[in-house]
């Protein structure tokens, strides 16, 4: 079958480098490409990562992660970077992303040669995957091994895990597996720690939707650290949860998950865990003579704002 572009259908081409298709796609997941389509053809009028999270449904961080990969290999530069540094700025170390440079297919089997367990380690992930590995994806595994010195019964556990979260992406398992080893992970016992307090952390994740009165969604890494910071380590009930979405709400006309964060964050300094008590402490108080008094500095906010 002979397969032509449709004419019809070129109402609002846009431009994508020659070099992605030439030299990128095969190391690109779906979702890398998926980002990148939509940057490009957003390009003229500007897009953020959140914007591209919407139209794609997909978790901020994972965007982020995507027009990182993109970054990395010049397609795409990253904004708000100096462009003339003084010589104190140039003397400050500065917090540069390596490049990662992955083992290549011919490094991966002069490799297998000598260490069966890279055959070993391919042969498991493709029955874990049920298909046989893309070249990333055999790229990455290797990585973890090679490189990181990670161990393979770790990296099967973290290529099941990916499976049974539906985030079998290079990204994913790549990301967790460095935070696992950032955190010093060595062994399948404290990886298990770790998934059961991102369990946790999902569960608190779930809290926080019902009380806000939103459907299910996939967090975001920010997300889940928030909702396990607010529910587990706080301790706050749905009540105090939908309180801050509401005063965020009413002051914003948008939701913000940092802004909720610092006014639950002010409720937890000062000992807060239920409405009533916020509202008892906006009342305004009564001195000696029995007039009410009232914070200073709210005062002069009322009298300083225009008609």
């Amino acid at each position: 079958m002979k397969y032509t572009l449709n004419a019809q259908a070129m109402t609002a081409p846009f431009f994508v480098p020659s070099s992605v298709a030439d030299k990128h796609i095969k190391l690109a997941s779906a979702n890398q490409l998926k980002v990148l389509l939509v940057f490009l053809k957003n390009v003229s009028v500007g897009t953020s990562p959140e914007q591209i999270s919407e139209v794609l449904r997909l978790p901020v961080s994972e965007v982020c992660d995507a027009l990182d990969f993109w970054v990395e290999r010049e397609i795409i530069l990253a904004e708000g970077k100096p462009s003339a540094q003084t010589d104190t700025e140039k003397a400050k170390p500065q917090n540069i992303k390596p490049v990662v440079i992955k083992p290549s297919r011919e490094e991966i089997a002069a490799a297998a040669m000598t260490d069966n367990k890279i055959p070993f380690l391919i042969g498991e992930a493709e029955m874990k995957f049920g298909r046989g590995l893309r070249d990333s994806e055999i790229r990455s595994l290797c990585w973890l091994y090679l490189d990181h010195g990670m161990e393979i019964s770790l990296i099967l556990m973290l290529v099941e895990y990916a499976i049974s979260e539906n985030k079998a992406t290079v990204s994913f398992i790549e990301n967790t597996a460095l935070a696992w080893l950032g955190a010093g992970v060595t062994t399948i016992s404290e990886a298990e720690k770790q998934i059961e307090e991102r369990n946790k952390r999902k569960t608190a994740w779930g809290v926080v939707l019902a009380a806000f009165g939103m459907s299910y969604r996939m967090p975001s890494d920010k997300e889940l650290e928030y909702s396990g910071t607010w529910v587990i380590q706080w301790g706050f009930k749905s009540e105090m949860l939908r309180e801050a979405y509401n005063i965020c709400v009413d002051k914003n006309a948008k939701i913000s998950m940092a802004y909720i964060n610092k006014i639950l964050e002010k409720w937890h300094k000062s000992g807060f865990t239920t409405v009533q008590q916020v509202k008892d402490a906006e009342k305004p108080k009564e001195n000696s003579n029995g007039f009410a008094t009232y914070d200073k500095s709210l005062v002069e906010q009322l009298l300083n704002q225009d008609d």
